[in-house]
């Protein structure tokens, strides 16, 4: 199964866009994540590849594309990061979208709840629309996070 994501490369010059196979993103995300220089080794075992070669074309192709550089010790690390299309980067953490959107309507969902609570203590009217509303926003709630749970668990993002 050969899953492409695009990458948006900002600031880089080579291509507006460019596709990058679950090997070559999950090789992207550890350099990111761990800050530092690494090896084909430590790439290998830190990103789950399945041999040094692997992990060396990826870097390879990491480079070609410039998205990495390699420094005087024959380590590897990130010149900088850059926007993942359907991801958020939060520091070191790479969240996709749909978290994000889960947690806005997670925030609503208590603003709405914030307003609701005094109705239901003082026993006054609570319209119908203001309920249908808090389904809506309970469902939608829902759909974005178990979406983005999904998301990241078949993409290996830790």
């Amino acid at each position: 199964m050969l899953t492409k994501i695009i990458v948006f490369t900002g600031a880089f010059s080579l291509n507006q866009h460019e596709e990058l196979n679950e090997n070559l993103f999950s090789t992207y995300v550890f350099l990111v994540k761990t800050g530092k220089a690494v090896g084909p080794r430590d790439l290998m075992r830190g990103a789950n590849l399945s041999s040094p070669s692997v992990a060396y074309r990826n870097l390879q192709r990491l480079m070609d594309l410039n998205f990495v550089d390699k420094d005087e010790y024959g380590n590897y690390f990130v010149k900088k990061k850059v926007g993942l299309k359907g991801y958020f980067w939060i520091g070191r953490f790479l969240i996709p979208n749909f978290i994000i959107f889960g947690i806005i309507f997670l925030a609503v969902l208590i603003a709405e709840i914030a307003v609701l609570i005094p109705h239901l203590v003082l026993g006054s009217f609570v319209e119908g629309s203001f309920w249908l509303l808090t389904i809506v926003t309970i469902v939608s709630a829902s759909i974005f996070l178990f979406e983005g749970l999904r998301f990241k668990r078949k993409r290996k993002i830790n």
